[in-house]
């Protein structure tokens, strides 16, 4: 993966971590997962630590997903959180089922002490501090609640747990007491969503959400260095930039991780270039629609064809891309095509049109493989790829 994105920062969140897999044992944090143990390693929270050390070297962090609002009866919490009320109960007293375990009271859980209890232990667990990111799954504002019947999700947009008298708010500031505990040791946390299921976004607490549902107001309200994503499927994650969910592709086909560079190319690596700049304006005429960026980028739908350009150059085309790769030490240009071309003549983007030339590399899991130098055309290139063919353009000198 480090060799496909060439380098670009990462984060892995491990889904399933603990105990026996995914959700397993919730509230507890105290286990890691058997499956996850090294041979050579005296316990799995061992193999953890060493795989996040590991990834430093491949330009990634790896941290965990966790979830703060399940709980299950067979965790090792279950009877001392019943005891202490956390976890959500009707107005009889009886316990409330939600949508997979029992949801628990963030604003009773805080109260208690046991969710600073549980961050702390946590924290001495693993290094998620020297990660400073982790991701909490489902962090809802209220509870769905009940078996889920055919083609029905049954959420309640009410108090998480009747029997007390915290009321939706109150949770809601519960979670933000949350978010500023994990942001005091250094730790920044990302979720799921942005507004579904809770009264407010929780902008300026959580700086980037798993799946994005941003109005237009939003993006322009909130830059990327404020509140990310993350990937949005609509036309908007296009104007605004959108990337990619690595986890569908290593299930599938964890070898070759086909698809990968596609998606790398096509998503992650505009949506990377877009976040580097302000955004100025959003024009929306019918079904053509513009994003305007400092920089004089912008981003273009019309008549059903997409398109990024600068100063007038077109650096996107629908499924040919050719952008600067902006995290690289020395920056060159990335150039992708879905379908494939030939002899094609790019406009090179404005920060590389005095450079003489360039030595071309193929993209691929086993690193960057030299096919050719190119000499500047008077300000381009003519590039000929294959269908899923990406290359590298590093600048040189003669």
């Amino acid at each position: 993966m480090d060799n496909l994105t060439l380098g670009i920062p990462k984060i892995i969140y491990l889904v399933g971590w603990q105990y026996n897999g995914h959700d397993s044992k919730y509230p507890a944090w105290f286990e890691g997962n058997e499956r996850l143990k090294r041979p050579q390693d005296s316990n799995t929270l061992e193999s953890i630590k060493w795989l996040m050390n590991e990834a430093k070297k491949y330009n990634t962090t790896v941290s965990l997903h966790i979830n703060m609002f399940d709980a299950y009866e067979d965790s090792p919490l279950w009877e001392e959180y019943v005891r202490q009320n956390i976890i959500a109960k009707n107005k009889d007293g009886s316990l409330r089922r939600g949508e997979w375990g029992h949801p628990i009271s963030y604003a009773k859980e805080w109260e208690t002490g046991f969710a600073q209890k549980r961050i702390d232990s946590l924290c001495v667990l693993l290094p998620i501090q020297e990660a400073g990111t982790i991701h909490i799954d489902a962090f809802h504002s209220w509870a769905p609640i009940g078996e889920k019947g055919p083609g029905e999700r049954p959420f309640i947009q009410g108090p998480i747990s009747p029997y007390l008298n915290f009321t939706v708010s109150d949770e809601t500031e519960a979670q933000r007491n949350i978010f500023k505990y994990w942001a005091s040791k250094g730790i920044d946390v990302t979720s799921e969503g942005v507004k579904f299921l809770r009264e407010t976004a929780f902008e300026g607490y959580q700086p980037m959400a798993w799946w994005i549902d941003f109005i237009p107001e939003d993006y322009m309200n909130w830059p990327a260095s404020f509140y990310t994503g993350g990937t949005d499927r609509r036309y908007l994650g296009k104007l605004f930039g959108t990337s990619i969910h690595g986890e569908d592709i290593f299930k599938n086909d964890p070898a070759n991780l086909s698809g990968f560079l596609k998606e790398f190319c096509l998503k992650t690596l505009p949506w990377f270039y877009l976040n580097q700049h302000d955004r100025i304006c959003y024009i929306s005429d019918g079904d053509n629609k513009k994003v305007v960026f400092t920089g004089d980028v912008q981003t273009i739908f019309e008549d059903g064809n997409f398109s990024l350009t600068q100063s007038d150059k077109t650096l996107v085309n629908n499924g040919d891309v050719f952008l600067p790769a902006l995290w690289l030490d020395k920056p060159g240009i990335i150039a992708f095509s879905e379908k494939g071309f030939e002899n094609r003549k790019w406009d090179l983007p404005d920060e590389f049109n005095t450079i003489a030339g360039f030595d071309v590399f193929g993209i691929s899991m086993n690193g960057k493989q030299y096919i050719q130098k190119m000499k500047n055309e008077n300000g381009g290139i003519t590039l000929s790829l294959k269908p899923g063919q990406g290359v590298i353009l590093i600048p040189v000198d003669k």
